[in-house]
């Protein structure tokens, strides 16, 4: 849960500001950079009694109901379809339980509302973080609302959001812009090397240089579906529609459609006379693509994909939408 260590000048700065610290929060960026831990830091080193150098002490009694999940002083705020995931990654299993909600009800705004209503248990600070804020359903948003248009003392509001923009303009306007980056492309393979990450630097190019992405990515599961992916979309003769998307299911579904995405983004590159960004480990099979592919086919299919990501959380039929995403590459691709 250490926030990354290229947020760590970032997070010095903010706590620097502890006696004044904003009461609300808006930390973004792009996915897979470690956003969440670094909000998780934020609110721990809030909530430590005995800081060292303005970050968390890891050994006070705050510290060791932080690190328990049971702080008095802290809640977190997360769709109950992603209670079990960690960090920026998504969370797989997600889609296999659909009677988990997968967006932050009006409920659990209001649970918070009465949370910060409550003295606090150590006379300290009392820190919410609330993620992905995009989650939030509207009615839940209008609550929040509330609450940050007359915020509890000594209490801080963490949002973090891939996509702020989505975000409701009255709720961006009363929340301090916290915008985070991704690290230099050499520290990150050396954050990678250190945790054991094979292929680091083929798993940094496909999440687009976001580190904790690319270590989700670097798993044994994810680069053996990536190599039954990328071998489909490289058929001379188009992908087979039907035996490959046999047995899919969503979690898989949303993972093909990562790779397809980011395989189109590739081709699109190579036909406005750049180099690939993603895969780069395959760029003769990208090459021999591109060179059949239609512009104006890809730019329709790569919008399919991006609509068909945002849907894939919702119920659909995964093998159907599998066969239909190849077929639509089939007919960009074999002009």
């Amino acid at each position: 849960m250490i926030a990354a260590p290229w947020h760590r000048e970032a997070l010095g700065r903010l706590l620097a500001r502890r006696p004044r610290m904003p009461h609300a929060l808006l930390v973004s960026g792009r996915t897979g950079i470690g956003k969440v831990d670094f909000a998780r830091e934020l609110a721990r080193s809030l909530l430590c009694e005995s800081p060292i150098d303005r970050f968390a002490c890891g050994e006070c009694p705050s510290c060791h109901w932080f690190s328990q999940s049971n702080h008095p002083d802290y809640r977190e705020i997360v769709p109950e379809a992603s209670e079990e995931g960690e960090g920026d990654a998504a969370d797989a299993d997600a889609g296999k339980d659909s009677k988990k909600s997968l967006v932050i009800k009006i409920d659990q705004v209001r649970r918070i509302r009465d949370f910060v209503a409550l003295s606090t248990h150590r006379a300290g600070h009392r820190a919410v973080v609330i993620h992905p804020a995009e989650a939030l359903q509207p009615a839940a948003a209008n609550a929040l609302l509330k609450t940050l248009e007359e915020p509890p003392p000594a209490t801080v509001i963490v949002m973090v959001a891939d996509r702020p923009a989505r975000l409701l303009a009255t709720i961006r306007s009363r929340c301090e812009s916290v915008a985070l980056r991704a690290p230099a492309r050499d520290e990150a393979l050396a954050w990678l090397a250190s945790g054991g990450a094979q292929d680091a630097g083929a798993a940094l190019a496909l999440a687009g240089g976001a580190p904790m992405l690319a270590a989700r990515l670097a798993q044994p599961e994810e680069r053996e579906w990536r190599r039954k992916v990328v071998a489909e979309l490289s058929r001379p003769d188009g992908a087979h529609s039907l035996s490959f998307s046999a047995g899919i299911d969503r979690p898989l579904l949303e993972r093909t459609i990562f790779v397809m995405q980011t395989w189109v983004h590739d081709l699109l590159r190579l036909k406005n006379a750049s180099e690939p960004r993603h895969h780069v480990d395959c760029v003769p099979a990208l090459k021999a693509k591109a060179r059949r592919a239609r512009l104006e086919r890809l730019l329709a299919l790569d919008r399919e994909l991006l609509e068909a990501r945002r849907l894939v959380s919702h119920p659909l039929n995964a093998r159907l939408a599998a066969e239909h995403l190849m077929m639509a590459y089939n007919r960009a691709t074999l002009a």
